[in-house]
Formats: structure tokens, C-alpha cells, sequence
């Protein structure tokens, strides 16, 4: 559509209309308003925005179908709205009374029959909170969370998808749109991934990680049969990999959020921990090489905020809480240190992480260190469990200049699959994969 915003200037245009939406109304100055927006697509593929204004909406209802082509004479094109624009145009079409619209009676094959804003999964990032464009999204849904009721008149669910990058991304869907996935679309226990279509969609980001959210012009499609979708499936079909991504983030223990962080981590090597930044987690195939003194093992913790208590004077005071004569719980600090062939990083699992990797709760550890050989018995559950063994290490990057006597907090510890880690290595020096 060679059209040019020119405010005097009509346009005859034969273009197929792909997205009708419902009539929007909003208030203006006190008084009701409406809006009609619709996607048109010409022979050449070119997507424009339409749009119809009060008072000539009624003029035209029920004279548009999604799927036909139509002959649009005499519209106006003028600078698309700043706010949703629906497609990245910089141009809309406008209908007024004096608008003559003809349907075509015989369908044009040569006209395309749909339009794809698409974003790669692993690119979203860079339009987040954008509130000038929405974007349309395909992938397999890996998870669907049950429906959950989000103040008086509202409702969502949580969803989980992922592309052909391997980046899994949250989709949270409102209200009419809960229901777009039945139970058949639920079963996770087998193979099968539904692949879903979306559109309109706003893309949106909480403490540093990227969600998409539906909105007034979003549309679902699950399991909608085309080339797009075809696509999608024949190399779910045929990736190993893929595959073995849904696998695991199927039968991870954690929440939703922490799966996909897990599952999104950036692989590196400890050479190159130091320079990363923009990524909320890195994923390091490394081994310990050195388990810190038991000594520091425990440590005393208020048992109302958690910090570590000091004594004064004999008497245990939080400073956090400005108490003294607390009442303490132990909690367990494990410090170590691992290493690849690039390099070495020194790090701490917290109480959690350590219970759990340890395998026994932080009173049995200080119930030990109290009997006599106390110490070397712990150090040899330590060895049992971590000595010298090769982990997958999720670990947040460094928030400040690297510092190699710095101990960095291990967030998640998981035994690694080198089935997984050969699939990729083997993409990555392909240069189909690069992450």
C-alpha cells in the first residue's frame, strides 16, 4: 500500500481484512465515544491499521468479515495513533461517512491471508513496557497453570511457552481468554506441546524479567493449522534438543518463574562470568575444587528476620531488630569453591540451598559439630555430596565490578545432563544456537 498520511489526500484501496475487532468505547471530556479498528493486509504483504471514528462507527456495522477483500474508496491515511498501535506501521487508514465500501465477490489467492508481528522469544526483552506497539507471539505451551481469581471481576491463568531459540517466556492470560485452553490442552505428563498463536499482545517486565499479557486487541489461537505453525511443529518434530528442554522444565521441582529462569540461564564458562551483565542468570558446568573449613559452617540467626545475631557482652543481640537477648536458630553457610578448565569462582550456598544439597536439616549439622570427631564428620558429608563432583551451577552475575576474592551466592544447583550439554555444545559450534 503506497500510501502516504496527507490529511486531504483519498485513496482507493483493494486490500483482505485479517483482524476485525470489537467496537471500543471510552469517555471523552464526558462524553461516550467509540472506536473501530481493523487490520487490512494488500497483495504485497504491506499490513495497515484501520480505523473508524464516532460518529460514523454505525454507518458501517455489519458490513465488514474477517477473510474477505474488500475495495476501500476514498479513505483517508493519517499518522497512526502513538498509543497500541496494532501493527509497526507508522500510517492508518480512515473511514468516514463519505467512504464507499465494496466486498469483492471472488477471492484473490495472491493476498495474503493473515499478518505475523513476530518477535523471537529471546528478543522481547528489548520491548518491554513499551506502550506504543503490541506484538504477536508463537510457540509450545510447556505449562498451563490452573485459573485463578485476581480481585471481584477478574480472572487469569499463567502459561509457559517457547520458541524455536529454546527461551521460555511467561504468558499470562485475562479473564475471556482462560477458557481459549480446554483439559485436552493440559496434559503435560506426554510429549505432546500444544502450539499457540497470539496476538496483540503487550509485552511487560516485573523485577528485571520479561512476561507477555493479553489485552483490547489480543487474539489466541491454539493449534490453528498453517505454514507458520506447520513450521513450528515440524521442528519440534525433528530437535532433539527441544525436546529435551521440555523435558526437563516439566519435571523441575520449582515454581513456574524460577523453571523458566532456570531454563533460560545464559551458558558460560567462569572466564567469562566476570562480563556478564544483562542476563539474570548464568549457567556454569563446573566442578568443586575446594571446600572451605566447617568451621563457619553455622551460624546463629534471629529467628524473626533471619540475620546472622552478634554477641554482645555474651548477651545475643539482632541488629536488624534493634533486639537483645535474642532467640537464635542455627542456619548453615557453605562456602567452595569451583572450577573449569577456563577458571575458578568461589561461592556460597545459603541455608535453603545447603540443607537441600547436604540432605540434612542445619540442627543434625550443629548436633554434629557438637560430638566429639564433630568436625571431621561433617567435612565428610561435605566431601560425599559435593567433592570433586561436576554440577550445573545457576548463579546471578556479578552486580558490580567482578572481584575474584568475592564469594558469589549460588541460586539453584542441579545435577548436569550431558545429553542436554552435548545437544547444545553441538548447536552452539554449529552456530545454530547462541546460548
Amino acid at each position: 500500500m503506497h500510501l502516504y498520511p496527507c490529511g486531504v489526500r483519498r485513496y482507493n484501496v483493494k486490500a483482505r481484512l485479517v483482524r476485525n475487532y470489537d467496537v471500543f468505547n471510552y469517555n471523552h471530556r464526558g462524553t461516550t465515544k467509540q472506536i473501530w479498528k481493523m487490520l487490512f493486509v494488500d497483495v504485497e504483504g504491506e499490513c495497515v491499521q484501520c480505523t473508524i471514528f464516532s460518529p460514523h462507527v454505525e454507518n458501517f456495522l455489519g458490513m465488514f468479515h474477517e477473510g474477505f477483500i474488500y475495495v476501500l474508496r476514498g479513505v483517508q491515511v493519517v499518522h497512526a495513533d502513538a498509543n497500541n498501535k496494532i501493527v509497526p506501521n507508522w500510517k492508518q487508514m480512515t473511514i468516514t461517512s463519505t467512504t464507499v465500501v465494496i466486498r469483492e465477490e471472488h477471492d484473490d489467492l495472491a493476498i495474503p491471508t493473515f499478518f505475523y508481528n513476530l518477535v523471537a522469544f529471546n528478543r522481547f526483552h528489548v520491548h518491554a513496557n513499551r506502550t506504543d506497539m503490541v506484538f504477536d507471539a508463537t510457540g509450545l505451551v510447556l505449562y498451563v497453570s490452573p485459573i485463578e481469581s485476581v480481585g471481584q471481576n477478574s480472572v487469569k491463568r499463567d502459561l509457559a511457552i517457547m520458541d524455536k531459540t529454546l527461551t521460555i517466556i511467561k504468558f499470562t492470560i485475562w479473564n475471556e481468554f482462560v477458557h481459549i485452553l480446554d483439559d485436552g490442552h493440559l496434559n503435560t505428563e506426554a510429549d505432546f506441546c500444544p502450539i499457540l498463536f497470539a496476538c496483540g499482545l503487550h509485552v511487560k517486565s516485573f523485577r528485571g524479567r520479561t512476561y507477555l499479557t493479553t489485552g483490547f486487541y489480543s487474539r489466541i489461537y491454539v493449534n490453528k493449522v498453517d505454514d507458520l505453525t506447520t513450521s513450528l511443529s515440524t521442528w519440534y518434530e525433528s530437535d532433539k534438543l527441544a525436546k529435551k528442554r521440555v523435558a526437563c522444565f516439566r519435571s523441575t521441582p520449582f515454581s513456574l518463574q524460577s523453571s523458566i529462569d532456570i531454563s533460560n540461564a545464559h551458558r558460560v564458562r567462569l572466564a567469562s562470568f566476570h562480563a556478564m551483565r544483562k542476563v539474570q542468570y548464568c549457567r556454569v558446568i563446573a566442578n568443586t575444587c575446594h571446600l572451605e573449613h566447617v568451621d563457619n559452617i553455622i551460624y546463629e540467626a534471629c529467628h524473626r528476620c533471619l540475620k546472622k545475631v552478634n554477641s554482645f557482652h555474651g548477651v545475643p543481640t539482632c541488629e536488624s531488630c534493634n533486639i537483645t537477648d535474642v532467640v537464635t536458630i542455627p542456619r548453615l553457610l557453605v562456602r567452595i569453591e569451583i572450577c573449569d578448565r577456563s577458571g575458578t569462582l568461589k561461592i556460597t550456598m545459603l541455608h535453603d540451598l545447603a540443607q537441600l544439597i547436604l540432605g540434612c536439616p542445619a540442627t543434625d549439622i550443629k548436633l554434629i559439630l557438637q560430638q566429639p570427631n564433630g568436625r571431621k564428620r561433617v567435612m565428610e558429608i561435605l566431601v560425599s555430596k559435593l567433592g570433586y563432583k561436576t554440577f550445573c551451577w545457576i548463579i546471578p552475575p556479578p552486580i558490580q565490578d567482578f572481584n575474584p576474592e568475592h564469594s558469589y551466592t549460588v541460586s539453584y544447583v542441579l545435577q548436569v545432563d550431558w545429553a542436554e550439554e552435548c545437544m547444545w555444545l553441538t548447536k552452539f559450534y554449529e552456530g545454530k544456537f547462541h546460548n
